[in-house]
């Protein structure tokens, strides 16, 4: 392909993708056709054959008390219904299937709570969860689920708290695309769900005590039930003006009988002395919770509960499916469809670690999401790269307030691998495969307290593995939150004038274009094809392009860059992450900030490398609130001369 010919697809790439945002807009494109502390938690993960009453496992307390007699049978599902599959990013253009994940997915909460049932029954939450998938057949699916209450058992004495959310129940629709009617739907009983906090080991029980020492912190707690969410953080925090693993959080979940809120607060770790560094009172874990939607909200007519057919457990979101948890059908750690072989292993600190080979030959030796730095209550950007805008000194202190270097773990959140979804070959799209994961990093193990509501701190990520036959690779990430976003924008004076939430995910390749050897690296700047000879951190736009080549044969891989888009280009050395793993390795992991940091002019030409592609998370510049909406950033990968 000739240097004119790359400036001419990249241009009318654009233009596409432009034409294509301005039909989502319209409405028409949317068609679619325990690691860090002693908490503990039942591990099973659910599947679809699973009862739909029962818990997701074994040993959980679920209670049910009385619920409104229903109907006893609602209407069979109809072929539109049980023939709908998920979409995947290439099912529409990539503004609409971002879309679909943000303007969709509140427009379908607003649907589920008009209903009055659904409403009567949401307005009495205190706490709750939303969970969202974008199907076919112009359908979305859509759950909200809360709790009334908690009641605490333990406390300070043993420091083990054991937390049950009572009556929480769960509201699962299908919404149509069009119209914004629900066309399915059903309600489960109210079941108490049960889940235990500890202080765990040392340093955990000192920290608390030291905590609890202080009136600022107690006067919330006395005569309440509460328990505590005290981790040893600091290996994935910057504060302040502390740097990277001085300062640790320090979180405790308060009932007072009416209204469930969290003392939240930091304390430095980093001497000899602990210090408290501040506390803040949260109410709202999200900005728009669904109990206050239902509360604004006045319901037309009728309930449609009974009379429309109830939504069939392959139509629920995923991570909600079976009475509120995640429906996990783990695929096998090989996978070969296609064209592809594909070998997953993991997680253990940086989500699923997969390699991957096209046409019996190697595209990649390691693919993974390293690390998702999600900082808060920034300065402003002015035009800085991402490295001088997180880091302007060129050292672990973060120049806005609060970053966390978050990991994908199965011990701290979980679950991991989902499963495999299956894209059909249609006229407009090969056929293909997603390997879809989830974490709720920082919540109990398989996120019972996060899916009760209590999710205030946690976060709530997917990232998507998707493989094609045409040879293209895509790696998705979606970020719901909420993190400590509503602490930011509304329960603590702001230091800084720029984003109050800001997302970089750092996503790793080990790039084998058609050989494990050394490779050739290329870069298109808009005009013509250059090749650096040593490590280089560069700035995405619409007309760059980042490539990798077989040095003795036709392989090639091929990356389109935009301006939401950075590389790193790196030898892979020892000590540093890439080659060292997150948090298993404690010295890498405290040097850690920035991709950026590991470049220093070794040559690259024909040598093996390490591709960082950072995807930025701008959710300010078009408000993403947390739950409601979820951002989307994708990568795309195109191979040929295989």
């Amino acid at each position: 392909m000739s240097d004119e010919d790359v400036r001419t697809q990249l241009k009318e790439t654009t233009r596409r993708q432009f034409v294509a945002a301005m039909s989502a807009a319209a409405g028409a494109g949317l068609a679619g056709c325990g690691m860090f502390g002693g908490d503990s938690t039942p591990t099973a993960g659910a599947t679809e054959t699973e009862a739909e009453t029962a818990t997701a496992t074994a040993t959980a307390t679920e209670t049910a008390t009385e619920t409104p007699e229903e109907p006893s049978d609602p209407p069979e599902p109809s072929e539109r219904i049980t023939s709908a599959r998920r979409v995947g990013p290439r099912d529409v253009s990539d503004f609409a299937f971002q879309e679909l994940w943000s303007y969709r997915k509140r427009q379908a909460v607003e649907a589920l709570v008009a209903d009055p049932a659904v409403n009567d029954l949401a307005s009495d939450w205190v706490a709750s969860f939303e969970a969202y998938d974008p199907l076919t057949n112009r359908l979305d699916a859509i759950s909200i689920q809360g709790t009334t209450g908690m009641s605490v058992e333990g406390g300070p004495e043993t420091g083990n708290f054991e937390v049950t959310a009572t009556d929480r129940q769960v509201a699962y629709g299908l919404v149509d695309r069009q119209t914004d009617d629900l066309v399915a739907l059903k309600i489960t009983e109210p079941s108490d769900v049960t889940w235990t906090r500890s202080y765990g080991d040392e340093p955990g029980p000192s920290r608390h005590e030291f905590v609890l020492g202080h009136d600022e912190v107690t006067q919330y707690l006395d005569g309440n039930e509460w328990y505590p969410m005290v981790k040893a953080a600091e290996i994935i925090t910057a504060y302040a003006d502390y740097p990277h693993g001085d300062v640790s959080n320090v979180i405790y979940y308060v009932w007072d009988g009416d209204q469930l809120f969290v003392v939240s607060g930091f304390i430095y770790v980093g001497g000899d002395e602990l210090e408290l560094l501040d506390v803040n009172i949260v109410e709202d874990f999200v900005e728009h919770p669904p109990q206050q939607m239902a509360r604004n909200t006045n319901p037309p007519g009728e309930s449609v509960l009974g009379e429309v057919p109830e939504p069939p457990m392959m139509q629920r979101p995923q991570i909600t499916a079976p009475n509120g948890y995640h429906r996990i059908e783990e695929p096998p750690n090989t996978i070969e469809q296609s064209g592809w072989t594909v070998e997953w292993s993991g997680p253990r600190t940086v989500g699923a670690e997969v390699s991957a080979n096209f046409n019996g030959k190697p595209v990649f030796s390691l693919t993974a999401p390293f690390s998702t730095s999600t900082g808060y209550d920034l300065p402003e950007r002015n035009g800085r790269n991402t490295l001088e805008f997180m880091f302007p000194d060129d050292d672990p202190v973060f120049s806005g307030e609060l970053l966390y270097w978050d990991i994908h773990s199965l011990s701290l959140g979980g679950p991991g691998v989902l499963g495999k979804t299956e894209y059909p070959s249609t006229a407009s799209r090969p056929g293909g495969f997603n390997i879809r994961t989830h974490y709720h990093t920082g919540a109990v193990q398989n996120a019972r307290d996060f899916h009760s509501g209590h999710r205030f701190a946690p976060y709530n990520y997917y990232i998507n593995y998707q493989f094609y036959e045409d040879g293209v690779f895509m790696p998705v990430w979606q970020r719901q939150g909420p993190g400590y976003v509503t602490e930011f924008y509304s329960y603590r004076e702001r230091e800084n004038d720029g984003p109050a939430q800001y997302y970089l995910e750092n996503w790793m390749t080990k790039p084998t274009p058609g050989t494990t050897n050394g490779v050739e690296t290329k870069v298109f700047d808009g005009d013509q094809w250059q090749t650096p000879e040593s490590e280089f951190y560069l700035q995405g736009d619409e007309e760059k392009m980042v490539r990798f080549t077989n040095p003795n044969g036709p392989e090639t891989i091929d990356i389109p860059l935009d301006d939401m888009k950075e590389v790193v280009v790196v030898r892979p050395k020892e000590g540093e992450i890439g080659e060292a793993l997150r948090v298993l390795n404690p010295e890498a992991e405290l040097g850690f900030y920035h991709p950026a940091q590991y470049v220093d002019g070794e040559p690259i030409q024909g040598e093996q490398v390490i591709f960082w592609l950072l995807m930025e998370g701008r959710t300010d510049e078009v408000p993403h609130s947390s739950g409601m909406t979820t951002y989307t950033q994708m990568g795309e990968f195109t191979l040929s001369g295989y």
